[in-house]
């Protein structure tokens, strides 16, 4: 049957993050078999424009306010008239991925319309309002709204276990459905050609071990940790190079604190890369992943490694790392740099292990948005069914 599904994010672009990943693969492949919109947040004209230009992903984009932190803006589609207008042709069931301003709305007319709404959860939002406001009565503030929008929504999903217990930390006590994230990078046939592309630009030919890190460059991701780790790598001679893929407020002080710790010759701040054709070529290029944030609750980022036999090294029981098992499909370590830099010398002189798991690595915590979505779908078709 096909359905009219309404997908929302309470960001865009230029605010480009994992969820934006999430919900363009959710509206692509829906699309396909059903009247999917996927609504976000206005940036003003001209970023609009230019988001719809470098996404490429169709999307209504909903009038907003500017909140005055963290870049971001109040989503406001009771003042749209196009969403209104858009709201007369029916909708079967209202999914948002953010619990602002759009997941309220959603929660609202679902209500109305007597159909379903969900709410997927995909961020550690106390510990984001917190580095934005540097407030608590701000975030006590934003913490009330948002839970608001969860409790008034029929059913709230998320990314991970440990995601559902943060859930219960902010004093959710419904049911949550665990639906695990995936990535939409394959193999290239010119692999190769890719490989050489960023030897070349990075003059990385003869290096022997080369780390890689994706991601926004912010205080969260808690790359000062792997620094740390390999300015003791350093120290003990051991060779490598380390490339730092992505864009943030902090990327000037990285560089910085990198050349104040001696490794400023071994990292390389390579920027965001919008380009996702491109960004292939450094998983393929690297040896090693290492992803050491506590704050993310299902990093897209090791699971588009996997996709190329990337193993990653995370931080132990972080909620990135439930999908895997440390020494079989990745690697798992203590939030400690001096522990740090022992795995990864441990990782790196023992090549016939790493590629034991670099091997598994693709098999077990690889996982494809076309796996996701038909899982999404059988879900959407349960609940539909449950309203009749």
């Amino acid at each position: 049957m096909r359905k009219k599904i309404w997908l929302s994010l309470d960001a865009w672009y230029p605010q480009m993050a994992g969820p934006n990943v999430v919900v363009t693969n959710y509206k692509n492949i829906l699309q396909r078999t059903n009247d999917c919109k996927l609504f976000v947040t206005s940036y003003g004209k001209k970023l609009d424009a230019e988001g719809d230009k470098k996404t490429g992903v169709d999307v209504v984009h909903v009038k907003s306010v500017n909140i005055f932190f963290g870049g971001y803006r109040n989503t406001l589609p009771q003042n749209d008239n196009k969403v209104k207008q858009l709201l007369k042709e029916g909708v079967d069931i209202f999914h948002s991925h953010s619990p602002f301003g759009l997941g309220h709305y959603f929660a609202k007319q679902a209500h109305k319309l007597g159909v379903p709404s969900i709410v997927t959860l995909h961020t550690k939002f106390r510990d984001d309002f917190v580095r934005c406001t540097h407030s608590r009565a701000l975030t006590a503030f934003m913490m009330r709204r948002i839970m608001k929008v969860i409790n008034e929504t029929d059913y709230v999903w998320t990314v991970s276990n440990g995601a559902v217990d943060t859930l219960r930390e902010y004093g959710y006590k419904g049911d949550v459905t665990v639906i695990r994230n995936g990535t939409d990078m394959t193999m290239p046939n010119n692999a190769q050609q890719l490989v050489d592309e960023v030897n070349r630009q990075y003059h990385l030919q003869d290096e022997e071990n080369v780390f890689l890190f994706v991601g926004r460059i912010v205080s969260t991701k808690n790359l000062p940790l792997v620094f740390d780790a390999l300015s003791k790598l350093k120290q003990r001679n051991l060779p490598f190079k380390m490339l730092v893929v992505g864009g943030g407020e902090e990327l000037h002080n990285y560089r910085k604190l990198t050349e104040s710790m001696g490794i400023g010759d071994r990292v390389i701040f390579v920027g965001q890369i919008t380009d996702r054709e491109f960004l292939r070529a450094f998983y393929l290029r690297a040896d090693l992943f290492l992803f050491p944030s506590v704050y993310d609750t299902a990093s897209l980022c090791p699971i588009e490694a996997a996709t190329f036999s990337l193993p990653a090294l995370l931080i132990k029981d972080s909620q990135t790392a439930e999908t895997v098992t440390d020494g079989f499909s990745g690697y798992c370590a203590v939030e400690d740099s001096s522990v740090w830099a022992d795995k990864i010398e441990e990782i790196i002189t023992d090549k016939q292990k790493l590629k034991q798991v670099s091997d598994n690595c693709r098999k077990y915590v690889y996982r494809s948005w076309e796996d996701v979505v038909q899982e999404v779908e059988g879900h959407y078709d349960q609940l539909l069914g449950a309203n009749k």
